[in-house]
């Protein structure tokens, strides 16, 4: 039996937690044993559903930055990224670090696996512990110096990219040397593993997209679906059926809601954080709004299309669907994604002010033009390979082959 270290640090939601409870599934029904270290625990027992009972399950509470870091700018790299983290204080990440340090200690793992969770990989370095990081490529930089902007939708000037990145990889330095460990060279190396799991397929890779991606990057496909919700129930009547999945706290939910209740479809929209009020004030013939969860192989059997935010894992669900997609990022990392499905031709993007005098406009172009959903499907027959088979078995068996000791992919030290 070999022990699992499964650490989540930094990010918002508990969607971190997806594909980390799904590998966790697959380990646990092979009799290993899991520890989850994670950023917000609140919401723990809810993502791991029955896993909860197991008693190979354990909970601990990921040591977190809590200090607010007040950014003249917005984050255009990796390494401003981790400014928010701590990454400009030697001193006080050194105690985060010693906190992870005293995790590992504990638990012994055979393997860490790492989803956004930079100073467990910055406590684990120097150790005999094998390695691997898994996500859908954001958090997963390539191997370049600098580390490059994501915001290419603007210039942003190659000397701020050196000089934030050389501030970050200093601090990181800083600690490294009073624990008497070798430094980084570059910052990419703080994310060299065993094993890199990018859970997408390469043209919607947030830094190297188009068909070859990065080179030597093995791009393992999405993870499929939660098989979790009530069945997909749309009103009657002869227009297209839309799916739509929001967030309460969405800037622009009530205009966004205001349109679908006129819009010339049917709307199945589940809304975290929806509220009574709002129920009340938008549910219409046009517009229905689910109790809770939603199956989503219910959902793409039956949708014309999918409005969503831009999260990975819908993206992936919808579009191995060969359904077409109207996405409204809500933040950086969704914009880029929102982007990369944009330019395959299977979805069209809409950000702030656009929304109300486009959206309706835009959704009919994504529900009636034949040319979306025709480069949606030729996507996902494309990439059939990826989604045929069971995606979470494959991670899972080769997370216990290298915890067993099989020689890793990438370079960890």
């Amino acid at each position: 039996m070999a022990r699992f270290l499964l650490a989540w640090e930094l990010g918002g939601g508990m969607g971190h937690m997806v594909p980390l409870v799904q590998v966790a599934q697959s380990l646990l029904q092979r009799g290993h044993e899991v520890h989850f270290v994670l950023r917000d625990l609140s919401g723990a027992r809810s993502a791991l559903g029955a896993l909860a009972a197991s008693p190979q399950v354990h909970l601990w509470q990921a040591p977190v930055w809590l200090l607010p870091y007040q950014a003249a700018q917005p984050s255009a790299s990796y390494a401003e990224l981790l400014f928010h983290a701590g990454y400009l204080d030697a001193e006080r990440l050194r105690a985060l670090v010693q906190g992870w340090q005293s995790l590992l200690d504990v638990i012994q793992p055979d393997l860490l696996l790492a989803d956004h969770a930079p100073t467990a990989l910055l406590a684990a370095r120097g150790r005999p512990l094998r390695r691997a990081l898994i996500g859908s490529g954001f958090f997963l930089p390539p191997a370049t110096q600098p580390l490059p902007s994501f915001r290419e939708w603007e210039r942003t000037d190659a000397q701020r990219l050196a000089y934030t990145e050389a501030r970050v990889l200093a601090t990181c330095n800083a600690v490294l040397a009073a624990d008497g460990r070798t430094p980084l060279a570059a910052l990419h190396q703080l994310v060299a593993a065993d094993e890199h799991f990018l859970l997408t397929w390469p043209e919607l890779d947030h830094y190297s997209p188009g068909r070859q991606g990065r080179p030597g990057a093995h791009y393992w496909g999405p993870l499929p679906a939660p098989e979790q919700g009530a069945p997909a129930l749309w009103s009657q009547g002869p227009e297209p059926p839309l799916f739509a999945y929001l967030k309460g706290d969405y800037a622009s939910l009530e205009t966004v809601l205001q349109q679908l209740a006129r819009a010339p479809c049917r709307t199945l929209a589940h809304v975290s954080g929806l509220t009574a009020a709002q129920r009340q004030r938008h549910a219409g013939a046009r517009l229905r709004f689910s109790e809770g969860s939603v199956a989503m192989d219910s959902a793409m059997a039956q949708a014309h299309a999918v409005l969503c935010h831009a999260g990975a894992g819908t993206i992936c669900t919808a579009l191995q669907a060969g359904l077409p997609l109207l996405l409204l990022p809500m933040q950086v990392e969704q914009l880029l994604l929102a982007r990369r499905v944009q330019a395959t031709g299977a979805g069209e993007v809409l950000i702030g002010a656009d929304i109300a005098g486009r959206l309706l406009s835009t959704l009919a172009r994504v529900l009636g033009d034949a040319s979306l959903r025709q480069r949606a499907q030729a996507l996902a027959a494309l990439h059939a390979s990826t989604h045929c088979g069971d995606v979470t078995q494959r991670v899972a068996e080769r997370c216990i082959a290298l915890a067993q000791g099989a020689p890793g992919a990438g370079a960890a030290c």
